[in-house]
């Protein structure tokens, strides 16, 4: 591969593996809101918030950074009370108590609206916050990105404005990494200079704080710990535990950034720490794991792309899943063909699999993924792979990954307005979705 595309590539992986301060979802509102409120400054007396109809009904169920409690009306007046928008997806790190409080007791009896778009059938990140103080008001919004800020307004005067058509910019087929493949990934991988991946150390060990800290017992609810004492010493399932270790301290709202893949905080952590898991257990040196590590991240930001940022299926089960495989296949000194027939056997147990919102539960479904992509890369490393073009599965791994994802952005629309409708009911009875 030439070294132009070798720093294409680099550049490209770059601006999909990002730190995130608490569950994107939710923090992705608290920006918006702080957006808002900076435009006109002030305290803020209303806010509305309109958004796709998965940010609203997937994101009440995870902690809140910094807080006890949960949910989007938390997460927007956090935002508007005390976040600081210069710090995108860090946006509520360094909150104080007292500024918690006023957000908490604004959140409980404030003016807070949030208004799910059931209405367009474009899948893709969209939130739009407005927020009314003594000042007047301001409007922020992103798109397509949790950061994306495509819209700024005060009092009437535009701000900023990247003239986003939603229609058009939420059409992920034309996206840079579009271009790309398998066979580019892994070219990627094992010829980049080894220099241009050091910033990856920084994913290895932002993760692995996460999962430390559940192991401990310092916070979640014990679920990884549980797996690690259970796990005998086998590698797959001490990887699987420090999966669900990570996924349990983040999902819980601990007060400690992550390191996203494709704008989800737990594909990154999935990636991160089973191949950090695997590589020592198997006496695997940086740069094999870093190597593995920028594999697959490619392919679950590939995944992503394919099977949409939201999508009626879960993205750590089945796109994290294909990541891990190829990673794994990586650190095993496999080549591109066990890479394409560890993703075919791990797609075939995990299609399908629905998101049904960020919670505890995630950690389980993580420590799933996990498992079953590594079984799946070490049958493929042995050369025993599921037969080709049978069921879901296509003549190599791509293909299958092509194929998933036109089945969930198209096949699964109906499932996921439903599934939406249902949730956000559960959590606003009095509203009829």
């Amino acid at each position: 591969m030439e070294k132009e595309q070798l720093r294409r590539l680099n550049e490209l992986l770059k601006t999909d593996v990002l730190p995130a301060f608490g569950c994107t979802g939710p923090i992705a509102v608290s920006y918006v809101a702080a957006e808002a409120r900076d435009a006109v400054g002030g305290t803020p007396k209303k806010i509305v918030v309109r958004a796709d109809k998965d940010i609203c009904s997937k994101n009440d169920d995870v902690g809140i950074p910094g807080t006890a409690v949960k949910g989007l009306r938390m997460a927007a007046s956090l935002g508007a009370w005390a976040g600081d928008p210069a710090a995108k997806l860090e946006v509520l790190k360094g909150i104080t108590p007292e500024q918690e409080a006023q957000a908490r007791a604004f959140a409980e009896q404030g003016d807070i609206e949030i208004l799910p778009d059931w209405e367009t059938d474009i899948l893709g990140i969209y939130i739009s916050v407005e927020v009314t103080t003594e000042n007047g008001v301001g409007k922020a919004t992103v798109a397509k990105k949790h950061h994306n800020l495509v819209y700024k307004e005060a009092n009437g005067t535009v701000l900023a404005d990247q003239h986003f058509d939603r229609q058009a910019g939420l059409d992920e087929s034309h996206d840079p990494i579009s271009e790309y493949g398998l066979a580019d990934f892994f070219s990627y991988a094992t010829q980049i200079d080894i220099e241009e991946l050091y910033w990856l150390r920084e994913a290895l060990s932002m993760n692995k704080a996460l999962a430390d800290m559940a192991l401990s017992g310092k916070t979640g609810i014990g679920l990884g710990r549980m797996l690690m004492d259970n796990s005998g010493g086998d590698m797959v399932r001490r990887a699987k535990a420090m999966a669900a270790a990570g996924s349990e301290a983040r999902m819980g709202g601990l007060d400690m950034p992550t390191m996203s893949c494709a704008t989800s905080g737990n594909a990154g952590i999935t990636g991160a720490v089973t191949l950090l898991s695997l590589a020592e257990d198997l006496g695997k040196s940086e740069e094999e794991l870093l190597r593995a590590l920028a594999l697959c991240y490619f392919v679950t930001c590939f995944g992503k792309n394919r099977i949409g940022r939201h999508s009626a299926m879960c993205a750590c089960a089945v796109v994290a899943s294909c990541g891990v495989a190829a990673g794994t296949v990586l650190l095993l000194g496999g080549g591109l063909e066990e890479v394409h027939n560890a993703i075919n056997n791990t797609i075939l147990n995990v299609f399908g699999v629905v998101c049904d919102g960020a919670r505890y539960g995630c950690a389980l479904k993580l420590a799933s993924a996990a498992g079953i992509a590594m079984e799946g890369a070490l049958l493929a490393q042995k050369g025993v792979c599921t037969p080709a073009d049978e069921g879901v599965t296509c003549a190599n791994g791509e293909e299958t990954i092509n194929f998933m994802g036109r089945f969930a952005k198209n096949g699964m629309k109906d499932t996921d307005l439903y599934l939406c409708k249902a949730l956000f009911s559960k959590h606003n009875p009095e509203t009829e979705a």
